[in-house]
């Protein structure tokens, strides 16, 4: 017998704690609308899983190691390995370092929130296990979303080129505009949703929090559906994917485009619930495996260009928020900062990381697949293809930390996502990716 039960609880930060998703600081001064960690718990014939959501732009490693630890004090190991925790990847929630060392208080205070509160959701999810069956659909349209690498007319790729910019040729690659929805029913009812949608939770910018549109997404289901139900995004696969449509010349950034686009998916969402159809949820498989991730090795010449630049460019501070295009107009501060980075690449950077990658199957038609960091939408895309399951559900920024993971043609082109970093991925991490999460399936 399928059971499941659902939880969530407010993560949102006070005060004074950094925001993460941007190069500079930004300190939080209020909020749009509450973030909240979320589970829906999964039990078949004794043998349980679940998938967590954090409404975070990441999960450091520091936090995946304090969630691990409290998790399995508290359900014991075997749960821990049969859970997916992920990040919805909004750029508007509490920034946390790293690797473990002092902060202020109220960061250690959001950080510890954080996980009590996924702990206490885990908890209440876990002991409000009733039977349930699970419906299933797709669709095949993202109209929110673009491939944000354009070839120019010079032949090179740039990111985020600007808007109606006349020396755009055309966007680097296709993408995978699946977007799989899967109900939980109880009672004749819709109780729960899942859904899976590529974009980047990048609309708003500023200094305060927000879900971005993942939160108003959300609101706009719950409101025609007429209940609060629990309501999951799952992040797929958005490293060289955002909102911005630059043959448009409009205001992109802003809350009021986490309202357009939140409430544009949700409008997507809600036409094809009357599609669902049943899943047999007779069982329960969780795989684990682990793959290593080789570092970037930079070159000398590729050294010696980096401190060409900070020996040349003009050391001049940015004002307001400092963004990945900032690097495709050569501001002087992206300039010395990426060249900073490259340096730190070739000083500080170690061989390799490992990094879990997880499978939850049920049935013979549905699974969740984890990846790391910011994958590219061809590493879903390739994944999906080989799955042997009908709904393959890909969540990113999941079960390890990792930066952006480029195809590996990508590294030769430019653009923003392939610039070295300490421990940024060499161009072979995502064909490994794809091999090691296919074997997985």
């Amino acid at each position: 017998m399928f059971k499941a039960g659902y939880a969530q609880e407010i993560i949102t930060p006070p005060t004074g704690v950094g925001l993460q998703g941007y190069f500079n600081e930004r300190p939080n001064e209020g909020m749009y609308d509450d973030l909240f960690v979320k589970v829906v718990a999964m039990e078949i014939d004794g043998k349980r899983a679940g998938v967590v959501s954090l409404e975070l732009c990441s999960i450091v490693g520091v936090l995946f190691e304090k969630l691990q630890e409290k998790i399995e004090a508290e359900f014991g190991a075997e749960l821990y390995q049969n859970l997916l925790i992920c990040a919805t990847h909004t750029h508007t929630g509490p920034k946390f370092l790293n690797k473990p060392q002092q902060v202020d208080e109220v960061t250690q205070y959001a950080f510890d929130m954080v996980v009590e509160s996924t702990v206490r959701a885990l908890k209440r999810a876990f002991m409000s296990l009733l039977p349930a069956e699970l419906e299933a659909t797709k669709v095949f349209n993202n109209p929110y979303g673009f491939v944000r690498r354009y070839w120019m007319t010079s032949g090179d790729i740039v990111t985020n080129p600007g808007w109606r910019n006349p020396n755009i040729d055309k966007p680097e690659c296709d993408y995978d505009r699946t977007i799989n929805i899967l109900a939980v029913k109880q009672g004749g009812r819709i109780a729960a949703l899942i859904c899976n949608i590529a974009n980047h939770g990048d609309t708003i910018g500023g200094n305060l929090v927000s879900a971005d549109w993942y939160g108003r997404f959300v609101q706009a289901v719950q409101h025609e559906l007429k209940t609060s139900l629990p309501v999951l995004v799952l992040d797929d696969a958005s490293g060289n994917i955002n909102h911005f449509d630059f043959h448009q010349q409009i205001n992109q950034t802003g809350y009021h485009e986490a309202v357009r686009v939140g409430r544009g998916y949700a409008r997507i969402v809600l036409d094809a619930l009357q599609d669902l159809k049943p899943v047999a949820a007779d069982k329960l498989q969780i795989k684990n495996t682990t793959v290593t991730i080789p570092h970037r090795q930079l070159s000398d010449a590729e050294v010696a260009e980096a401190q060409h630049i900070l020996d040349t460019v003009p050391d001049i501070k940015k004002d307001g928020d400092f963004e990945s295009q900032d690097l495709a107009n050569k501001v002087p501060a992206a300039l010395r900062y990426f060249a900073q980075r490259a340096l730190d690449c070739k000083a500080k950077s170690v061989p390799s990381h490992e990094c879990r990658l997880t499978a939850i199957e049920i049935g013979d038609e549905l699974a969740f697949v984890s990846l790391p960091g910011e994958p590219f939408n061809g590493i879903a895309e390739a994944i999906r293809k080989a799955s042997p399951y009908n709904y393959t559900f890909i969540a990113e920024l999941a079960q390890s930390p990792s930066g952006y993971v480029p195809m590996k043609e990508c590294f030769a082109r430019g653009g923003y996502e392939v610039q070295p970093g300490i421990d940024t991925v060499a161009p072979e991490a995502a064909e490994a990716i794809i091999e090691a999460s296919i074997r997985n399936l």
